[in-house]
């Protein structure tokens, strides 16, 4: 495995950002949700988003054992 480059780098860490910012936003949403369906979806939501980030996290730590 090639360690990532800058460029490749920089990208995920703002996709780490975004998936954040969405994960939070629909928790949040969530727990202030009425509706039942709503709040469902919206969790289905924050679960999708939870485990992208966690599916970069992951990469950068492959990635970060390669370059040491």
């Amino acid at each position: 495995m090639q360690p990532l480059t800058t460029k490749e780098l920089n990208y995920i860490n703002d996709m780490l950002g975004a998936e954040d910012l969405l994960l939070r936003s629909a928790a949040n949403a969530a727990r202030q949700g009425a509706q039942p369906d709503a709040q469902q979806f919206l969790q289905h939501v924050q679960g999708e988003h939870q485990r992208r980030f966690t599916e970069l996290t992951h990469l950068l730590e492959q990635h970060g054992a390669v370059a040491h």
